[in-house]
């Protein structure tokens, strides 16, 4: 109750970011697609990096050529048939991300506008940048009413996503239900430094102390319960942080959160190393679950719906996450088990993995902190 009385939601323009908004009515389908002038440069000369700096003039002396682009990018369907899309002006406007270019479109052939179509969504994702993110919303709709909306975005788009359905009057619950609960999956899934985390904390899983010295556990449930209760506890951390952060109750600076993450794997590997902190691994699970949690709340943000179906979003991706981590703890926990006694598992995998793991944290930790120009510019332009 005291999440939804405080919750605001707002959204902001985002550095790498496109966002498809679109306006309904009874009987007609038009919106925009809104880019930074960098993006679109980017384009023109098909290159990950701006080569030359582009004005809003050049932009909308090629304007035919970013038509053509979008045409081909962004794809729309009704009852499986096509729908013709006719871009026809480019406006412009500033955030402190920097200049967006607005490229307004019709839809064609909307006799009456339906519940449901079908979108796919490339933008700069599979050619140039395939770490860029899109977006779709729904930013009027006169048949119930909504305003002018920046916040609660219906769909996101990365690379290999393909063709998705946008409801164009509201989200069903249980779509929304699923929607997060397959991208908590995939989030541990796909995050490398979340699995290298996992990986850590279980190369010493299968282990027990006796006399201060790594040993060879027993049986399995004696590393496997403790473990999957410190993934559990992780993520009850890392829930309440998210809900926090996603709710604005608390924000902390991404470098801050970026920089504790990266360090999480440096100290379970340290723990792996030196076996007497081994018991401080609850608290660390409890630590580095909160500072996850903020750093989710990041990848979060964009996905905005009402207070309400917020709740429900965060709690199942929770519930996704919690998944997801127990089947990499189920993948992983019985090979390192089997292999536990082995010279070259303690050797190889417990000292020298951990201070490869040690080694790699401690780039990622310069890297996203003051390491490169180029990310420190960018988390400094995120963190405005």
């Amino acid at each position: 109750m005291i999440l939804l009385l405080v919750s605001t939601p707002v959204q902001a323009h985002r550095f790498n970011e496109s966002y498809v908004y679109f306006d309904v009515t009874d009987d007609s389908l038009s919106g925009r697609v809104e880019i930074t002038v960098r993006d679109l440069a980017r384009i023109h000369q098909g290159s990950a990096e701006v080569l030359e700096p582009m004005t809003q003039e050049d932009v909308l002396g090629l304007q035919e050529r970013f038509f053509e682009y979008f045409d081909d990018r962004m794809k729309l369907y009704s009852g499986g048939q096509p729908l013709g899309v006719q871009f026809d002006d480019i406006s412009f406007f500033n955030t402190s991300v920097g200049n967006f270019a607005q490229l307004h479109f019709n839809v064609l052939g909307i006799e009456k506008t339906p519940t449901t179509i079908d979108m796919s969504f490339d933008g700069l994702q599979s050619d140039i940048d395939p770490t860029h993110r899109g977006f779709a919303l729904i930013a009027t709709n006169t048949r119930n009413g909504m305003g002018e909306n920046e916040s609660y975005i219906s769909l996101v788009f990365s690379p290999g996503d393909g063709v998705k359905s946008l409801y164009l009057n509201d989200e069903p619950t249980r779509r929304i239900a699923r929607g997060f609960f397959e991208y908590g999956v995939w989030h541990i899934w796909r995050g490398f430094d979340h699995l290298l985390f996992l990986v850590t904390l279980l190369l010493g899983a299968v282990m027990r102390v006796e006399n201060q010295r790594w040993v060879p556990s027993e049986s399995i449930g004696e590393g496997l319960w403790p473990t999957v209760k410190i993934v559990t506890v992780f993520t009850i951390a890392n829930m309440i942080a998210l809900g926090l952060a996603t709710f604005e109750i608390i924000t902390l600076p991404v470098p801050l959160v970026e920089a504790v993450i990266a360090s999480s794997i440096a100290a379970v590997a340290v723990v792996n190393l030196v076996p007497r902190f081994h018991n401080i691994l609850w608290l660390a699970a409890i630590l580095f679950g909160v500072f996850h949690g903020f750093g989710f709340a990041t990848l979060l943000e964009p996905l905005g719906l009402d207070p309400e179906r917020k709740l429900l979003g965060l709690a199942t991706f929770n519930v996704g996450i919690e998944i997801g981590q127990l089947a990499v703890v189920m993948l992983l926990f019985p090979v390192f088990f089997v292999l536990r006694r082995l010279t070259v598992y303690r050797v190889v995998g417990l000292q020298l993995g951990s201070i490869a793991l040690i080694a790699l944290a401690m780039f990622w930790l310069y890297e996203r902190t003051i390491g490169f120009p180029f990310i420190g510019e960018t988390l400094a332009l995120v963190t405005e």
